[in-house]
């Protein structure tokens, strides 16, 4: 609501004024009192008036000759008005040294506990941590990720000696006899392949390709085998079968003799290369170095890091997706844990407050233009009347005493002024 005591005070000291002036004009008031009245409600109105026309000169335009452009005062100065107010907001009341000293007496980390005490605020801080670890896992399958993956992996293998631990580690499977199990492996995996209808498909293939090679060296090679294929004494299909047939056999019977030759060879073979690798051999060195490159940058290995991120991608998704999941469970317990011991640490409180208030001061300082931008670009938004009218309706109720001040005041030095003519005279 609006204050009328300005108005009131000046309504008041032109009455008395008018009413007493009358008064004693036409005869009814012939005491000197009545004179020193009357020069105390004329000096009141004077006061009034003349602090109405200050307190109005600063919002409204006065339209009166040479005065006039001394009206209107904040709209006219609105600039250096903007200015002053960042200035005062930047240097004085928000400067980054006032800033830094308030927040010396403030406990930081107690407040923080304070609020997490309440189970909504740390239910909120756990969906925020989960907000995070969803976006990250949004950018899974992101194929640069599996490039840099890929990298990285490159860079490792690079930079790591896996030739020397790996000799030590194939002597020690060949010396305790190990390797029979793995053998084993081997060849059960090997021999369902050999079962399969493409490798069927693919020998067929190399055979007819071997007889057709044959046959082309000469026209007794040639005729030969075309009488074999008329008379069916070369059939390439019994003859696949029957090969595959002899390769199953063979396999089977490497591995269940531990003392096959062709083991002892491969035993060789392998502790010959693990020795190599040991001892760093150049050539062996060399050939691990390339099978790492290889089997780090060829396509099967991205393929098998992409579904590996989709798969850490999904698993993310479904235990970040609520809090009932297992993880968020176990983020809850372990963050009341923390908060538990943080409670009755003092000594990491007081770490935390001045990291905090080290942080919160170096990014005041380094935005601290920010802040001038922001009252300057507010204040810039209000068009001449808004500014206007913004000020007024925060000092309008302080101003209005000025003006009752002006017509007291004028009317008690008027009539302090009448009393010593009076007095004098």
């Amino acid at each position: 609501m609006r204050s009328k005591i300005g108005r009131n005070s000046l309504l008041i000291a032109v009455s008395g004024f008018l009413l007493l002036e009358s008064g004693i004009y036409l005869g009814y008031l012939e005491m000197g009192i009545w004179r020193i009245l009357a020069t105390g409600f004329e000096a009141g109105t004077i006061g009034g008036l003349a602090d109405w026309f200050a307190v109005s000169a600063l919002f409204y335009e006065i339209p009166i000759p040479y005065v006039r452009k001394h009206t209107n005062i904040i709209v006219k100065n609105r600039e250096k008005l903007t200015e002053g107010i960042v200035d005062l907001v930047t240097t004085k009341w928000l400067s980054p040294k006032v800033l830094e000293e308030r927040l010396m007496h403030i406990k930081i980390a107690e407040g923080l506990l304070q609020s997490l005490e309440s189970g909504e605020n740390l239910n909120k801080l756990l969906g925020f941590f989960g907000g995070i670890f969803r976006r990250i896992s949004g950018e899974m399958d992101n194929p640069q990720l599996v490039v840099l993956v890929q990298k990285l992996l490159k860079d490792r293998l690079d930079s790591s000696d896996i030739a020397k631990p790996t000799g030590k580690w194939l002597q020690g499977i060949v010396t305790e006899g190990k390797y029979h199990e793995f053998i084993a492996i081997a060849i059960d995996q090997f021999s369902i392949s050999i079962k399969e209808p493409e490798t069927r498909a693919i020998v067929l293939g190399k055979l007819k390709s071997a007889l057709a090679s044959y046959a082309s060296r000469d026209w007794v090679k040639k005729s030969a085998v075309w009488l074999g294929k008329k008379t069916g004494g070369i059939d390439p299909d019994l003859m696949i079968d029957r090969i595959l047939d002899l390769v199953l056999a063979f396999l089977e019977e490497i591995k269940d003799n531990p003392a096959h030759p062709i083991r002892k060879k491969l035993e060789n073979y392998v502790m010959e290369f693990a020795t190599n690798l040991e001892s760093g051999d150049e050539k062996t060195l060399a050939y691990v170095d390339n099978l790492k490159r290889n089997w780090v940058l060829n396509d099967q290995t991205k393929g098998m890091i992409n579904k590996v991120l989709n798969k850490i991608k999904e698993n993310m998704n479904e235990q970040f997706s609520s809090s009932d999941t297992p993880l968020m469970q176990l983020l809850s317990r372990q963050l009341g844990r923390f908060l538990n011991e943080l409670r009755e640490d003092n000594s990491s409180r007081t770490q935390i407050d001045m990291w905090l208030r080290k942080t919160i001061t170096h990014l005041v300082t380094k935005y601290h233009h920010e802040l001038g931008g922001m009252v300057r670009s507010s204040l810039a938004k209000l068009d001449d009347k808004g500014i206007m009218l913004q000020i007024k309706d925060k000092v309008g109720y302080d101003l209005q005493y000025i003006r009752l001040n002006g017509a007291v005041v004028g009317g008690l030095v008027g009539l302090i002024i009448a009393t010593i003519r009076w007095a004098i005279h």
